[in-house]
């Protein structure tokens, strides 16, 4: 039988002897002697062998592998009876059992299985025989991460390891039907060889039978599908026979487990597995476009299979186009089916298991659409207490529809979503969940997230945009997460930085103004001084577009103040300077003196970075004025410290000091950190313009250790550029000023900081100038590029002077040309350092320049 099949599939394959032994590592001399039969009979490990290299699958490779170990083990047994022993594993029985070939009843295996090395290795150092005591493995997961295909590849690996037989049952656990114990048993005895009518009754009587018939024996029992410890505890096999249970839960309380828990593929065995299938030659001419695929696919292997399968349907299809069909998350699991196989199955099984209470939550959890959460706002959607909103998370986390992440940066546990199960939660809301209930859940949570995102913010003692309006009613925060948010602001915040950007979305999309607006203005300061301006402008022109769409003016003028800021910090100094005119305005008009105040200190402090200085100048001393008035005290300290910086351009320093040391007065009477650091910083510049060089390293210092204390990222590294400048001007301090503004440098790198990075480039090229540094000038070229791409005149005047002073060392000819492109630039700007180079540029015997 073996030998006909071996000879019909190698034929049909168009396969010689000598070809079929180099594709398997059999002998060709093997290959002959099998085919002629019945002389010679295969190992088991060769017969696996010979039918991947056949390339068999399905019916075929079962039927051809089966015909194989059956040859096999009745080769064993005719040697075993003709040694005189009365049966391999010594029982009284042993000769009727060792008559008959030992079980084979494990599924065929996937040719294309790929990656899992970890997980396998685990299993066979556990598995394995030789090893000792408890040899029992329970693979978990979600549905679709591949349990099956693993224990089923695990138990073909193992084979040679289990020469008694391998058992393979499915429990059905979260079917409609799952299997009972009892059934189980009974299938397990049949495969045994006990017949249905030698089968005793009751869970405990076949549990002891199977026990007595697996006594002695190396035999791998794959239990697949586990509801639960009640459809596997009487199973549990005697010793000697190791065991593979898979099931969404990890199933930890059963005696010497080991836990395997499966996430998604990595990319690149997805990757690999996509080749696998639908051809490797298509995935090695769009490798982007199937890297693009798998990860639409979140890794999980059934979407993969699926994708692949579709691909090699249609073989005339980019990989592009089908990644193309998947972007639309919409339609995503409808395009996740081929034929049988399909995604949205196995997560309506699981959904269909939860209780009225937990399936609402799933919905709603959908509609979310937060990348991750903590474990409050499971409550707050229900409207319930911690204790529902708690037992809700268990249930989702044991049937495997939530992902456990463990700690977040806050100490918090966190949780989330797979790529697919988030689309069906989402599907689930759509159909379930009505809009008045969804709107009203989505308050809560939302309204939970804002009131603790305020108590973070009232720990961050960061106060620079004012953005938050406070006025409405609050929500109160969960106690647990709000204690976490006040201990560890930043912490926080970065926590739930993704989460808080989708919650503005989901807020203006459902028409909740407000909370939109609160949440993003809530964040911004945050982000200020972590540098993530791209993110802070997304969300602040989505609560814009919200306050518009309600007709909510002053909320308007106050997100247009923050995207103005938002924009200089970004570089587009027009386009900032535009907005924060706009939301001067627009404040006026909507009776908000103080947002009107604010808009004018942020103008008055760009115009101050370009040289507008008179224009600067008239505006802070304004919105001092009218802070002042309005009871902006920690505003009032920052805005003096703008000014001071206008005034010290000017060349005026005795007076930008006083106005400084207000500042400073001003921030203390009301213990606002960020604004003293905001003045110690002013000063230390004041200091150095005067050449109290000392003081000015004094000051800097204390600005960097404010800013350090209140986590403020970019106030600190801008203060460290000021005191790098001071520690230059000391000879003797030139190494360490290099290393303090290059520490600067990568934090500004790092943030994406590019006018901070650029203003830092400025300075290190200035120093390395001083000491003669290689590269210095390639340094101060590559500001200049920064300063004429983003049109900062001053910033351009000051590179100017500092590569004139490197062309006069080298003795280029172009030294006086730069001085004069410098000198034109202040002049135009009416600024006092125009005069210090007319006198450079005059000759003996000529005027200076006008």
């Amino acid at each position: 039988m073996f030998g006909t099949l071996l000879r019909r599939h190698r034929l049909r394959r168009q396969l010689t002897q000598e070809t079929l032994a180099e594709r398997s590592g059999v002998s060709s001399r093997s290959i002959r002697e099998m085919e002629r039969g019945p002389g010679r009979s295969p190992r088991p490990q060769t017969v696996e062998r010979l039918a991947t290299a056949l390339e068999l699958t399905g019916d075929e490779r079962a039927e051809f592998t089966g015909a194989g170990h059956a040859l096999f083990w009745a080769s064993r047994s005719g040697r075993a009876g003709r040694s005189g022993r009365p049966g391999h594993d010594g029982s009284p029985d042993g000769d009727a059992r060792a008559a008959d070939p030992p079980p084979w009843r494990l599924p065929a295996d996937l040719p294309d299985f790929v990656g899992r090395g970890e997980e396998l290795a685990l299993a066979h150092k556990v598995l394995d025989p030789a090893v000792g005591g408890a040899r029992l493995v329970v693979a978990s997961g979600p549905p679709g991460v591949g349990k099956t295909a693993l224990a089923i590849h695990a138990g073909h690996r193992l084979a040679p390891l289990f020469p008694d037989g391998q058992l393979y049952a499915r429990l059905r656990g979260v079917t409609g039907d799952p299997a009972d114990p009892a059934e189980t048993l009974a299938q397990l005895l049949r495969m045994l060889g006990v017949d249905g009518s030698a089968l005793p009754a009751g869970v405990d009587a076949r549990a002891g039978l199977l026990r007595t018939r697996l006594a002695g024996r190396r035999v791998l029992i794959v239990l697949d599908d586990a509801g639960g410890y009640r459809q596997v505890e009487p199973l549990l096999p005697a010793e000697g026979v190791a065991m593979i249970v898979t099931s969404r839960l990890p199933l930890t309380g059963l005696p010497g487990v080991t836990a395997i828990d499966l996430r998604p593929l990595p990319d690149t065995a997805a990757v690999d597995l996509l080749a696998r299938v639908a051809g490797a030659e298509r995935v090695r001419a769009e490798p982007a476009a199937a890297t693009e695929l798998v990860t639409v696919c979140g890794g999980l292997p059934l979407a993969v299979r699926i994708v692949a399968a579709r691909l090699a349907a249609r073989p005339h299809w980019a990989i592009g186009t089908l990644t193309e069909r998947l972007t639309d998350e919409r339609h995503r699991l409808d395009e996740l089916r081929h034929g049988d196989l399909a995604v949205r199955p196995g997560l309506q099984l699981a959904y269909r298991g939860l209780t009225p209470a937990t399936a609402r939550v799933f919905a709603l959890l959908g509609g979310l659409d937060v990348p991750s959460f903590p474990e409050w706002p499971v409550a707050a959607l229900l409207g319930a207490g911690p204790a529902a909103g708690a037992a809700a998370l268990e249930e989702l986390l044991d049937a495997r529809l939530l992902d456990d992440l463990g700690p977040d940066r806050a100490g918090q546990a966190r949780y989330r979503f797979h790529a697919v199960t988030q689309l069906y939660a989402r599907e689930r809301r759509e159909a379930e969940i009505d809009r008045s209930e969804w709107v009203a859940a989505l308050a809560r949570a939302a309204g939970g997230w804002l009131a603790l995102a305020r108590r973070a913010q009232d720990h961050l003692h960061s106060d620079r945009f004012h953005l938050d309006d406070r006025s409405g009613p609050q929500v109160a925060a969960d106690p647990r997460a709000a204690a976490v948010a006040a201990r560890r602001p930043v912490e926080w915040f970065e926590a739930e930085r993704e989460s808080i950007a989708a919650l503005v979305q989901a807020c203006a999309e459902t028409g909740l103004a407000a909370t939109a607006r609160g949440l993003a203005g809530c964040g911004a300061d945050f982000h200020d001084f972590q540098g993530y301006y791209d993110d802070l402008r997304r969300i602040l022109e989505t609560a814009l577009a919200a306050c518009r769409q309600a007709g909510d003016r002053l909320g308007e003028a106050t997100m247009l103040r923050g995207l103005g800021n938002c924009l200089v910090e970004l570089d587009d100094l027009d386009g900032g300077l535009s907005m924060l005119h706009a939301a001067h305005v627009l404040a006026e008009r909507a009776g908000d003196p103080a947002g009107a105040a604010l808009s004018r200190r942020h103008v008055g402090f760009t115009l101050g970075l370009v040289g507008r200085l008179d224009e600067a100048e008239a505006e802070l001393r304004a919105a001092v004025r009218e802070l002042r008035l309005t009871g902006q005290r920690s505003a009032e300290a920052v805005t003096l410290a703008s000014l001071g910086f206008v005034l010290r351009q000017r060349g005026d320093g005795a007076e930008a000091v006083r106005v400084l040391r207000a500042a400073s007065l001003v921030a203390r009477s009301c213990g606002d950190r960020f604004a003293q650091a905001c003045a110690a910083r002013g000063i230390a510049g004041a200091f150095l313009v005067q050449g109290r060089v000392q003081a000015a390293q004094r000051a800097a210092r204390r600005s960097v250790t404010l800013f350090d204390e209140i986590g403020d990222v970019i106030g600190t590294a801008q203060s460290m550029r000021v005191l790098g400048e001071a520690l230059a001007r000391e000879p003797h301090r030139g190494a360490e000023a290099e290393r303090v503004l290059g520490r600067a440098a990568a934090l500004f790198r790092e943030r994406g900081h590019t006018w901070g990075f650029a203003l830092t480039e400025l300075s290190l090229g200035e120093v390395e100038l001083v000491r003669d540094a290689e590269g210095a000038a390639d340094r101060l070229h590559r500001s200049l590029r920064y300063w004429t791409d983003n049109q900062v005149p001053v910033l351009r005047a000051r590179t100017f002077v500092a590569l004139a002073s490197a062309a006069e060392r080298a003795g280029a000819p172009d030294a006086r040309e730069l001085l004069a492109s410098a000198h034109r630039i202040y002049r135009e700007l009416g600024m006092p350092a125009a005069d210090e180079l007319a006198a450079r540029l005059a000759t003996p015997g000529e005027t200076a320049p006008p």
